[in-house]
């Protein structure tokens, strides 16, 4: 199988986080088929435009301290990292809540919450990332696959096994399900939420065999 020939166009960044936390695993849980230097500077573009937002989207489970470190290591993640060098940030005690607002009262935050955020948000830069390459590519389609095991699969998440969607739809439902709060439940997006192990490829129609 071999791809259409086409031009891989890459947008013009500014300048990036100029700490670096550590280096980038050599093995990833999730399998990102084009997680290149295309696809990350689409990645990073899409997100820099999230945060000139008024109110960029924040998990409620960041401290002080996480809230104001979030973009560089999110920016350091896309640049030269994935999930798993994302989740090791977050692991510092400093990052994350021990306690989360819950119905009337409180609970007590995962002890894995570094890992479902860190999965959550990779994954969400790199479906928004790649669907903004595919749409500059003029590839109109998609496909959602599982890219990693999960112990516990949402629910939601069933029916997009192998689906094929419009790729402007999966790049505006950015999001979608769950914000701006309280989100729109109908709303086509991937992932779907926290957890969510899909993603997105081409589709398969978009290549032809020698």
């Amino acid at each position: 199988m071999r791809q259409r020939s086409q031009t891989r166009r890459r947008p013009k960044l500014g300048g990036g986080a100029s700490t670096r936390l550590r280096s980038a695993p050599t093995r990833r849980s999730f399998h990102f088929e084009e997680l290149d230097e295309v696809t990350r500077d689409w990645m990073l573009l899409e997100f820099r435009e999230e945060q000139r937002l008024p109110h960029p989207y924040r998990s409620n489970r960041l401290t002080d301290a996480g809230l104001e470190a979030w973009i560089p290591i999110m920016e350091i993640a896309i640049s030269e990292g994935d999930e798993t060098s994302l989740a090791e940030s977050l692991r510092q005690p400093s990052m994350l809540r021990n306690r989360e607002p819950y119905k009337k009262g409180y609970r007590a935050v995962p002890w894995d919450a570094h890992y479902s955020l860190a999965i959550t948000e990779f994954n969400t830069w790199y479906v928004r990332g790649l669907a903004r390459r595919l749409i500059e590519e003029g590839v109109p389609y998609c496909e959602a696959y599982r890219a990693a095991p999960a112990s516990e699969p949402r629910a939601e998440c069933e029916h997009l096994e192998e689906q094929v969607f419009l790729v402007q739809h999966i790049y505006e439902g950015h999001r979608a399900r769950y914000w701006p709060e309280p989100g729109d439940q109908t709303a086509l997006s991937i992932p779907v939420g926290v957890n969510c192990h899909h993603t997105i490829r081409r589709h398969p129609a978009n290549y032809v065999q020698n």
